[in-house]
Formats: C-alpha cells, sequence, structure tokens
C-alpha cells in the first residue's frame, strides 16, 4: 500500500524476517528500507529518495506515526516494524551466512562486530568499514572482495536508501538492509529504550532524551498525523462534491 506515494509492505514482523531469510538465500539482489514518520515526510519532498524506497524489495513501516497516519488514511498497516526487533529475529536464523558491517563513526563498527559476536558466534563477520568514506562506488568495490552475503547498511536516511539503490548490486551481496542507528546500539554507544517505553510507543521519546539534537526532527515528525488527517478530510471532500456532481446530472 502506499502513503503519500511511499510504498509499504503490509507484512508483520515474523513475515518480514521470512522473506528477509528468502532473499539472502536466493541467487539474486535485493535490498529492505525502513522509514519513519520524519523519513516519510522526507520522502514526500525528495523524488529520488522515494523512488529508492519505493524500488526496495521490503519497505517497512519503522515508526509509530506512520502507522498512525496508515490507520487515519483508512489503510491500516499490520505493525510497526522496528529495525532492531527485525535485526534480533533475523540474525540467528542466518548463522554462517557472511555478514558485513558498514557505517557509523570510525570504530563503531569494529564494536558492533565484537558485541555480534559475543551474541551470535556462528555468525560470520567477513568485514566492517565505518560510514565516512568519499567514493561510493569504490567502498561497494571494497566490499565485494569480502564476499558478503547479508550487508547491514548504517548510514542514516536518506543516504543509506539511496547507497543500497545505486550501488548495492556492486557489493554481491545477495541482500543488504538499511538500518540507521541500529550499529550505535549494537556498540554500546547507544541505549534502546526500556520495554515500558516500547509498549507505550514512546521509543523515540527516549531516544531525543539521549539525542537532544533531534529535536527538530521530532517536532517534524509528530506532524504526519495531522498531515494523514488533512489528506483524509480531503479524500472526504472529493468523495461529497463527487457525489454530488454525479446527482445534479441526473
Amino acid at each position: 500500500m502506499e502513503i503519500f506515494d511511499v510504498r509499504f509492505d503490509n507484512i508483520t514482523l515474523e513475515e518480514a524476517v521470512n522473506r528477509a531469510e528468502d532473499m539472502v538465500r536466493s541467487a539474486s539482489w535485493h535490498y529492505i528500507a525502513g522509514t519513519n514518520a520524519n523519513l516519510l515526510r522526507m520522502a514526500r519532498r525528495d523524488k529520488c529518495y522515494r523512488e529508492a524506497i519505493n524500488l526496495a524489495d521490503l519497505s517497512l513501516a519503522d515508526g509509530y506515526g506512520v502507522i498512525c497516519a496508515s490507520r487515519i488514511l483508512g489503510t491500516p498497516l499490520a505493525e510497526r516494524i522496528a529495525c532492531i526487533d527485525f535485526l534480533e529475529m533475523l540474525l540467528p536464523e542466518l548463522l554462517g551466512i557472511r555478514v558485513y558491517l558498514l557505517g557509523g563513526k570510525p570504530g563503531t563498527a569494529e564494536k558492533a562486530k565484537q558485541h555480534l559476536r559475543e551474541q551470535y558466534p556462528e555468525l560470520l563477520i567477513c568485514g566492517v568499514h565505518h560510514g565516512f568514506f568519499e567514493d561510493p562506488r569504490v567502498m561497494a568495490e571494497e566490499i565485494a572482495k569480502s564476499a558478503p552475503e547479508l550487508l547491514l547498511v548504517c548510514l542514516g536516511s536518506p543516504k543509506q536508501e539511496l547507497w543500497m539503490a545505486e550501488y548495492g548490486a556492486t557489493t554481491g551481496a545477495r541482500l543488504a538492509c538499511g538500518c540507521g542507528g541500529w550499529i550505535d546500539v549494537c556498540a554500546g554507544d547507544l541505549k534502546r529504550a526500556p520495554i515500558g517505553w516500547r509498549k507505550r510507543n514512546l521509543e523515540w521519546a527516549y531516544r531525543f532524551l539521549q539525542e537532544p539534537w533531534r529535536f527538530g526532527r521530532v517536532c517534524m515528525s509528530l506532524t504526519l498525523p495531522f498531515l494523514a488527517l488533512a489528506e483524509a478530510g480531503r479524500k472526504v471532500l472529493h468523495r461529497i462534491a463527487k457525489g454530488e456532481q454525479q446527482n445534479g446530472q441526473k
């Protein structure tokens, strides 16, 4: 389904993990994008970013604001699929698969690699690189030398989706996932919200407390439900006007 011309797959977390497993074990290239409320607003304005999301083999609603908007517009998505939850369920199913970590500040990917090895000893981390590189194509070619099957791209949006759409296939990976700030949580540089906050859909607020500089993004994302209300109202008025026009013609 689409919300403001941005495509989302209306599936559950379990279904998303099953699809990802099939992709990483296939013989062809795929990538997955996750979009929250702030990124959805960004995609409305940025055609290239919107196309990168819409071309993804799996487009996930990674934000409660997107779920709210889908309900207001009358096309409710099954559930929010947070990147961290998605990877926590996916990685244990991919033991023996070659994984590459791309993103974060210098040193972050190395710490994430160590934590993943402690948590999943049988997971094969074939390479890591921070997110500060100059030539995106050269970076993709360097990754290809490690022969990854799963590529976790943590460059932040829209950079990671644009990079996956244009250069991801060059890496030779079967599947790439846009993981944003997951690498900081995995490395221990950022704490995830406690379960109580998550159950109340306040994970965004907990992250804001850790990163106050996100204030502008938070404010922008909170306006999405109001945009959805306005769009729903516009559609209702359009249907009413269309009905009156048809009645007038009769």
